[in-house]
């Protein structure tokens, strides 16, 4: 052993210590109007505590059982062993009804990586391999109101969230779901197509996100694709439901406009096929679905392989906010995150340190582990009482 190792792995080993997990808690706690966002609190037992989240809505009461049963699990494991962790609770109830299985596995998963860099001090980005974006670029969601359905509305909305310093914005131009064929009609098509006008005269360099939610048929998936083609568009959300992969290989062939998917898949295996059959050119994971910060990382560098960009789902609550932001800063194929929550009263009190937010990025936190935090006071007034 070399001079001074033998003091070195010493002095590590004192530092590092055991972190054997205490215990493990389930909280669903209210953000703004939503009473639906599920976490995960774990401590060890050298007193350190961490925060993950597996909101995965409606599923609240299964996903908060599926946390506690979980626990059993991990109870007694050191911390520092999150990818043996991942798999023991995955393989012990691989039975179990998948997505709830999975978000209970984000929660937990997500909440050792904050552990982790609490203990060595350092933001979890760091432990992921450093950060490759200084800041991360959203798009904005959830604003664009109940306006009408018309080019001028939509491009003075545009202006208006460009003046707030939006550069990319989203959202389900198609209105309310179809009949049992997935028929569009003429005049909705029509209308879209005037919307979407209006954006980009608005906005030349506004960067357009088309939701379809999995609404459409085949036939009428290709007549959007090419009534959109001329707008330059960011990319068109599952146009037909995204359980088909052939389907949706077959769309992303037939244009330029990339397409994206994925915030219902869980676990890189899902994305094999996805990824093997050029079906998306974006993809879009979700750190409390996939299976946390564990899973996030390989869905990306399995991508990354495939010239595949992330754009990681983000509706959720501020624990899976941090962690999303900390996974894509750390991965070079990250090219845009949904901005969410829109409701961020309560961040300030929750991101160690502040809220640091605007229409177009979000900042990296720099405190120790995911830089979030649930106080008590925070859990009293805001936790939600659920029935198991």
């Amino acid at each position: 052993m070399p001079l001074g190792a033998a003091a070195w792995t010493g002095a590590a080993a004192a530092q590092t210590g055991s972190l054997r997990i205490k215990r493990v808690d389930a909280y669903v706690i209210q953000i703004g109007n939503r009473k639906d966002i599920v976490c995960a609190r774990v401590e060890t037992e050298d007193g350190l505590h961490g925060w993950g989240e597996g909101t995965t809505p409606p599923n609240v009461t299964p996903v908060y059982a599926q946390i506690r049963s979980l626990a059993k699990l991990v109870i007694g494991e050191p911390a520092w062993d999150i990818e043996r962790l991942w798999r023991k609770m995955y393989l012990v109830e691989e039975n179990s009804l998948g997505g709830t299985l999975f978000a209970g596995i984000s929660a937990i998963d997500i909440a050792l990586w904050d552990i982790l860099g609490k203990k060595l001090g350092v933001p979890v980005y760091k432990l992921l391999g450093g950060k490759v974006h200084p800041k991360i670029r959203i798009y904005t969601s959830y604003r664009w109101g109940n306006i009408p359905r018309t080019a001028a509305a939509y491009g003075l909305r545009t202006k208006e969230l460009m003046a707030q310093g939006a550069t990319a914005g989203k959202w389900d131009p198609f209105g309310e779901y179809p009949g049992p064929g997935r028929q569009i009609e003429t005049g909705v098509l029509n209308e879209v197509r005037e919307m979407v006008r209006g954006v980009r005269e608005a906005g030349p360099a506004f960067d357009i996100c088309i939701e379809a939610h999995g609404k459409w048929n085949m036939a009428s998936a290709g007549r959007i694709i090419k009534m959109l083609e001329p707008f330059d568009i960011f990319f068109l959300e599952e146009p037909v439901p995204p359980e088909d992969v052939d389907a949706m290989a077959a769309l992303q062939r037939s244009t330029n406009i990339p397409i994206s998917t994925g915030e219902g898949l869980q676990s890189h295996w899902n994305y094999r096929e996805l990824l093997q059959k050029q079906a998306a050119r974006i993809i879009q994971p979700d750190a409390a679905r996939a299976g946390g910060i564990t899973a996030m990382k390989k869905i990306a560098a399995m991508a990354d392989a495939c010239y595949v960009t992330v754009a990681p789902h983000n509706p959720n609550g501020p624990i899976c906010t941090a962690a999303s932001i900390h996974v894509a800063a750390s991965i070079p194929n990250f090219v845009i995150m949904e901005e969410g929550n829109t409701n961020t009263r309560q961040y300030p009190a929750i991101f160690k340190d502040g809220w640091k937010a605007s229409m177009s990025h979000w900042e990296v936190p720099e405190s120790p582990g995911l830089g979030v935090d649930l106080t008590p006071e925070f859990l009293k007034e805001y936790a939600v009482k659920v029935e198991v």
